[in-house]
């Protein structure tokens, strides 16, 4: 809008200060252009029907004299020639001044009045330009002469310059309207959305539900309001989370100091079954600790995964020997397909992390069946491992939030039997890493069946 102004001030100035100079200026290079075509005709035939053919083209009175002051040729058509009615005394003048100057040329302006013929009445006033330049012909100096009129301006100008306020008038009205119209659609808006995402780190935000603003703000308001959702849903989360951490910490500490207390008040407890209490519970305790590590480096991308080919069956063989315990003293019962040996390229450590995280929830929530079915499934470049339970299953509303961070689908939280209770969010970050593609499948009280796909090494497998 400045840059509009800005040219609005520059016509201005052009029209009222520079106009009537690069007029006249114009006038004065195309009376030179005539006076050189005269030059260059002064050896044609009929010259005198030449330069009228000239000062009716050029709108120009044309004369030629010799350096005495004699006519040499003028126009057919002298009627209303200015220099025609110049006295001779005048004419020599000019020639004086051309042959004192050093291109031998002169350039006069005057202010004629002209006076009516039949009234004797002057007219209005009028400027005129006579140029007087002195050129070599073969038989002796001649003398051509060009006037012209100059058209007063003052009128033009004035036209123009109503013809630009008019316009200011104009533009000035807009702009004054349109910014009412951004301030009430856009800034007003803007202001009340600044004003509540102050509160945003809180996790408060209130929609100002304005819908007589631009899309566009509408839509940021929108987006700020999910934004506030989603920090109160993380801040209650993490502190849901803090909270259970904490508890989970506290019960192996409280167990390993009473066992190991009581074993020194009480020498005859020392016993191996005691003992293994106190292991099991640093274990434990152990393992939540490098789980919260974990968890902290991948939300960091700190962890690198180390790639390596192995052979898809031999792992999940070499993972199950570590639940033959619960087979052994629970009774649980693994089931174990397996399709044809095929080779993968991943982090062998990472993904056995994953597997046992699967397999560890499967015991946790299995429920009374104690029935888990672990299956190697290839599927084209493929192959698809699960793990299936036949526990209580999980709601079609919580299926999409167990990934989470900090989400638990039982609001009460209980202290499992192995792991941290923040393994699956481990789990989807070191899947992701992968490139791999995971999920769940579940059922309400017909169990759950976590699974996650690698691509085959078709190099090797």
């Amino acid at each position: 809008m400045v840059f509009g102004f800005g040219i609005l001030a520059v016509i201005f100035i052009f029209q009222n200060m520079l106009l009537e100079p690069m007029y006249e200026e114009s006038k004065i290079n195309m009376i030179k252009e005539v006076e050189r075509n005269v030059e260059f005709g002064l050896q044609t035939d009929n010259f005198d029907a030449f330069i009228t053919s000239m000062q009716t083209q050029s709108d120009t009175c044309i004369a030629v004299y010799q350096a005495s002051g004699s006519t040499i040729a003028q126009s057919q058509n002298s009627s209303g020639c200015v220099l025609y009615s110049l006295s001779d005394k005048k004419i020599s003048g000019y020639i004086n001044k051309a042959l004192e100057s050093a291109d031998h040329s002169h350039l006069a302006k005057l202010d004629m009045v002209p006076v009516s013929l039949t009234t004797g009445k002057e007219g209005s006033t009028f400027r005129t330009m006579i140029y007087t330049k002195i050129v070599d012909t073969a038989e002796s100096n001649a003398v051509i002469m060009v006037a012209a009129s100059i058209t007063p301006l003052d009128a033009t100008i004035s036209t123009l310059s109503n013809q630009l306020y008019l316009i200011m008038i104009f533009l000035i009205t807009a702009v004054l309207a349109l910014t009412i119209l951004l301030y009430r659609k856009i800034v007003n808006p803007l202001i009340a959305i600044t004003t509540n995402a102050k509160l945003l780190d809180t996790g408060v935000y209130h929609p100002t539900d304005r819908h007589d603003t631009y899309a566009e703000a509408v839509e940021l308001d929108s987006t700020l309001a999910r934004a506030a959702q989603n920090i109160h849903k993380a801040d209650k989360a993490q502190r849901d989370l803090i909270s259970n951490v904490s508890h989970d910490l506290r019960t192996p500490l409280t167990m390993i100091s009473g066992y190991g207390e009581m074993m020194i008040d009480l020498p005859e407890e020392k016993t191996d079954e005691n003992l293994q209490v106190i292991v099991d519970e640093a274990k434990r305790l152990n393992n939540l600790v490098n789980d919260l590590l974990d968890l902290s480096r991948l939300q960091e991308n700190r962890i690198e995964l180390k790639k390596e080919h192995f052979e898809i069956n031999a792992f999940i063989c070499e993972q199950m020997k570590k639940y033959e315990v619960y087979r052994v003293q629970d009774g649980f019962q693994f089931e174990v397909h397996l399709d044809d040996p095929a080779e993968v390229f991943a982090d062998r450590i990472r993904l056995a992390q994953v597997f046992n995280n699967f397999v560890i929830n499967a015991i946790n929530y299995g429920g009374d069946a104690k029935h888990i079915i672990i299956t190697q499934q290839r599927k084209e470049q493929v192959i698809r491992i699960s793990i299936q339970d036949f526990g209580p299953g999980i709601a079609e509303k919580d299926i999409d939030n167990i990934w989470d961070r900090y989400y638990k689908v039982d609001q009460q939280h209980v202290r499992s039997s192995s792991g941290s209770g923040i393994g699956l969010a481990i789990c989807r970050q070191l899947l992701e890493l992968h490139g791999a593609e995971y999920g769940v499948d579940s059922r309400l009280q017909q169990g759950s069946t976590f699974w996650f796909e690698l691509p085959i090494d078709t190099h090797r497998g």
